[in-house]
């Protein structure tokens, strides 16, 4: 079956049981986990809990910055906040160590600090009831600075240039809207490839062929302390992202220790309590390793999460979540695929 025809199907389907209420009972349904015994000859059924991962909420619609519309969150965390029972990610890790981890719960949480979850996530989640983490890249709250991905998104979005020939030997048309965010999303694969040292050498190569290396049109993109104050007045919980996110596994482990530290110094300093968790850079199985998660261990983090998809359980480790959801703007595809997904994994 065609792609294009599966979704419909699934579309459909989804449409279906939602409008039914069936997909609440399937969420209910799918709210244990079953892992294998040894030999996979028998199975148990363990409490389950998936964590959301955002990173922008706006209404600009624009290709070169991706992110949920406000609308589509609102009705994802609508359907999320009758139907699961929405706990702050270290209050979970800590029932799930204790044995108490409640039925149906999840966790929703944000990163790197954008200010839209101020302006649009809050007034939400709050009208919602519905609590957050928010994981700070702490070296641009309260900074005319922004991340490096963000710098050469700007960059791809207003050059003039038609064409750029890249480092790694390839020659990209940039023509079109199209063929410019085509050619971002290639040059940000390849640069997460790259030790951090050379990525930043690269990145500002990139932005002089460009032509593009202001920063003057990021004013108020992140967050600023002010506001990481208003947000914990609001019940939002504050977790660590380090100071500049690098790919922890592309950098030395001194570097590592400064980011894990830096990072948790800065919000101890700025909100007055050290943050309990912790989130990894890009977070995929590659970008940190072992000697990453014990130096955020021994920093004090009694938790920390990744990017990898899936469902927690008490075998998960709390230093190695996972997290992960339906990127689907549909809210009853993406209430169908988060119970299947509670399932299936």
């Amino acid at each position: 079956m065609r792609g294009r025809a599966r979704a419909t199907i699934v579309r459909a389907l989804a449409a279906g049981l939602y409008k039914s209420g069936a997909v609440g009972g399937l969420s209910r349904f799918s709210d244990y986990a079953a892992l294998g015994g040894p030999g996979g000859l028998s199975y148990r059924r363990y409490p389950a809990f998936p964590i959301l991962v955002y990173h922008r909420v706006d209404d600009n619609r624009d290709p070169f910055f991706p992110s949920v519309p406000t609308e589509v969150f609102e009705r994802q965390m609508r359907f999320v906040a009758r139907t699961y029972r929405v706990l702050i990610l270290e209050e979970l890790v800590e029932r799930m160590r204790s044995g108490g981890l409640p039925r149906n719960a999840l966790a929703i949480t944000f990163d790197d600090g954008y200010r839209d979850v101020l302006t649009h996530v809050a007034p939400i989640l709050t009208k919602y009831r519905a609590p957050a983490s928010v994981f700070l890249a702490t070296g641009f709250i309260g900074t005319a600075e922004v991340p490096w991905f963000d710098r050469l998104a700007m960059a791809f979005k207003l050059t003039k240039a038609t064409f750029i020939a890249t480092p790694w030997g390839e020659t990209m048309s940039l023509a079109s809207d199209g063929d410019r965010v085509r050619g971002l999303q290639r040059t940000l694969d390849a640069l997460k490839r790259l030790q951090d040292e050379e990525l930043r050498r690269t990145v500002d190569g990139l932005l002089e062929s460009l032509g593009v290396t202001e920063q003057r049109n990021f004013k108020g993109l992140m967050l600023g302390w002010d506001d990481v104050h208003a947000l914990m007045g609001l019940g939002f919980a504050i977790g660590a992202h380090t100071v500049n996110h690098p790919i922890l596994s592309r950098v030395s482990l001194e570097r590592v220790r400064s980011e894990i530290e830096g990072s948790r110094a800065m919000i101890e300093s700025a909100c007055g309590h050290r943050p309990r968790a912790f989130a990894y850079p890009n977070g995929q199985s590659g970008d940190y390793t072992a000697a990453v998660v014990r130096l955020v261990r021994e920093a004090g983090f009694t938790c920390a999460v990744s990017a990898r998809f899936g469902i927690n359980t008490r075998r998960t480790s709390p230093w190695e979540l996972r997290r992960g959801q339906p990127w689907e703007h549909d809210v009853p595809t993406f209430a169908l695929k988060l119970a299947w997904y509670r399932m299936a994994l």
